[in-house]
């Protein structure tokens, strides 16, 4: 029983953070206008790599995401509204350099590094109050 209560506080933890990957991917994949398969791909296998994530339902992550490209579609405002949850989900320490590392990888997934995706990029950056560097940084990190 105190082990379930433990996963469930995990969970309330990284709550934010999966919201914040989730926002930022959606706001990077649908910089060109369309998420594409490879980026829907790559988020699959982002949720599979990272431990943060791998507290929830895989499907939790692609819902929030999906939740996050709608409100990107309808709302007049949304990019702002994302990058707000951005900044609340990325607290923690080291959170906001392994978030842009996650965007940057997400801006790759098709195998190019188009100029929309660069731009929302360092609008996640400056939300983060990251220095300009920290973008070319992460691709470097994401390239190997």
């Amino acid at each position: 029983m105190l082990e379930r209560f433990r996963l469930e506080l995990q969970r309330h933890k990284q709550r934010p953070f999966l919201e914040a990957v989730a926002a930022a991917c959606a706001l990077v994949a649908t910089a060109d206008g369309e998420v594409s398969f490879s980026e829907r791909a790559r988020l699959d296998s982002v949720i599979e790599s990272l431990s943060q994530l791998r507290l929830f339902d895989p499907h939790e992550v692609v819902d929030a995401f999906d939740e996050h490209v709608a409100r990107l579609a309808e709302v007049e405002k949304g990019a702002d509204a994302l990058l707000k949850v951005v900044v609340v989900g990325t607290r923690a320490e080291g959170a906001a350099d392994l978030l842009l590392r996650i965007s940057a990888a997400m801006s790759l997934a098709d195998g190019r590094d188009s100029a929309d995706e660069h731009a929302v990029m360092e609008q996640i950056c400056a939300a983060l109050g990251l220095p300009d560097k920290a973008v070319e940084d992460a691709y470097v990190a994401v390239r190997g």
